[in-house]
């Protein structure tokens, strides 16, 4: 099944490839559990850099890494969000006001993904990235714009922005909705777990708008539905469901500065490769 995907892969590179799938799997559950975060920042450029090893052409190669992304964060949030909830640490009320404004976004992102083309994807993927690794390096914890969420127009424009640009570069919306609900005086924990909530409601009409998208757009590839590889599913999401309840229990025993600190470099280093590689295509 694996050659037929990746029929141009040499067979030492296919069995990296593979290697590289199922570690990538149990980190990124690994940090959504622990950082609310959707493991998609990990599990897109893995992605990324097997499609290019395996010479899927360059256009659809970022559509493909992000939608396969989305797909897998749905089993991962999922399992997050029950973890966190039976720990108290989701705030149902703030998510059924929310859920309208996040699909909101998310369709319209969705969309917009169908027109652009991959190295402006790449680009607005890397420039997302590059700020939230800033956050790793230099939030402060009293930051504070005001003691509760805004429940009006304010409150859905921050919702359908999480949304938009989550499906846009294929993460569960942590990375973008922790730093606005500390901003709003969720504690870290509550914010961790309503997050991994956030992105149960993104990636699975998100995942449905990159099956469509590619339909749409003709993609056609062996176990593959639109921008869905289901090969990159069946390596990537089992062992997400593994490293998942190991993140939460982590999250709520461990002091995360010097992880955070380590992950943010992680992070800024995939951001900085990522805007190389599209100067590279658009050179």
């Amino acid at each position: 099944m694996f050659t037929t995907i990746f029929s141009n892969v040499a067979s030492g590179d296919l069995l990296f490839s593979v290697v590289l799938l199922v570690s990538t799997g149990v980190f990124a559950g690994f940090i959504a559990g622990l950082f609310g975060i959707g493991g998609g920042v990990v599990v897109v450029p893995a992605l990324y850099y097997i499609y290019t090893l395996a010479e899927v052409d360059e256009s659809i190669r970022m559509h493909l890494a992000v939608g396969t992304s989305l797909a897998n964060i749905v089993p991962i949030s999922i399992i997050s969000a029950i973890n966190h909830h039976r720990r108290g640490s989701v705030n149902l009320d703030f998510l059924k006001f929310i859920s309208v404004s996040l699909l909101i976004g998310v369709i319209f992102g969705s969309i917009a993904v169908s027109f652009l083309e991959g190295s402006s994807l790449i680009l607005i993927y890397s420039i997302i990235l590059f700020f939230v690794a800033l956050q790793f390096f230099f939030w402060k914890d009293e930051w504070r714009f005001a003691d509760k969420f805004p429940n009006n127009l304010k409150g859905h424009g921050y919702g359908s922005t999480i949304g938009f640009l989550s499906v846009i570069i294929g993460v569960g919306g942590g990375s973008i909705s922790i730093p606005i609900l500390k901003l709003y005086n969720f504690d870290i924990h509550r914010a961790i777990g309503t997050a991994a909530g956030i992105g149960t409601i993104i990636a699975v009409p998100g995942t449905i708008g990159f099956i469509i998208a590619g339909v749409q757009n003709n993609v056609s590839l062996p176990l593959t539905y639109g921008y869905v590889s289901l090969v990159g599913l069946i390596l990537i999401t089992p062992m997400t469901i593994i490293g998942a309840p190991l993140g939460v229990r982590f999250a709520h025993y461990l002091s995360k500065s010097k992880l955070s600190f380590i992950f943010g470099l992680f992070i800024l280093f995939m951001s900085i490769r990522f805007f190389i590689e599209w100067a590279s295509l658009t050179s």
